[in-house]
């Protein structure tokens, strides 16, 4: 429930912890907004949609904005694109994002991916500011190659000036048992 939940987040925020990724899909908005209300610390929000048109972008920023209760979210993105196609068919809601950038209420805008294509080709949007790949070191859950090809992707787009931030060191908890590997192969990507 919200209230249990709000209290794990606030001890990850004692700890240290001043980053949240989540998105509309994961119904953890009343849990972060909880949260955000017991402490004064400043924490990055980021979060994802599937929206594909301008009107379903809207509804999905809003539906954060007033859940979360906060005007400004730090990060949105068209949550798990697949390919270039996927990336074209939701153009019109990484629009209404990048309006949104423009008048203050976003204030970074990406995409989340499985994908080498996605990541690579947002390498080439100007307009993408953030990506959220997956990448572990083992490239569990990669959708399309390996961990190489991920790796040689992510430098690429951070060559290109995106910012980065991984998901699913861990392989989605199929790592857990080589805990510090995992990690520090992570954190020890330079890009």
């Amino acid at each position: 429930p919200p209230e249990r939940g709000a209290e794990i987040i606030l001890k990850a925020f004692e700890l240290g912890v001043n980053f949240i990724d989540t998105a509309e899909l994961y119904g953890t908005y009343p849990h972060i907004r909880q949260a955000l209300k017991k402490t004064n610390k400043n924490i990055v929000i980021a979060t994802k949609s599937y929206a594909y048109s301008a009107e379903g972008a809207k509804e999905s920023l809003e539906k954060a904005r007033k859940e979360l209760d906060i005007d400004v979210i730090d990060i949105f993105l068209l949550h798990e694109q697949e390919s270039r196609l996927t990336l074209r068919g939701h153009r019109e809601a990484l629009e209404y994002y990048i309006s949104m950038k423009e008048k203050g209420i976003i204030k970074a805008v990406g995409a989340s991916t499985h994908n080498v294509e996605v990541v690579d080709a947002c390498a080439e949007m100007p307009e993408i500011d953030i990506i959220h790949p997956i990448i572990n070191k083992s490239g569990i859950g990669i959708g399309d190659g390996t961990i190489e090809d991920m790796l040689k992707a992510v430098k690429k787009a951070y060559d290109a000036g995106k910012g980065i931030y991984g998901m699913k060191p861990l392989g989605g908890g199929n790592l857990i048992k080589s805990y510090e590997d995992s990690m520090d192969f992570v954190l020890n990507i330079p890009y």
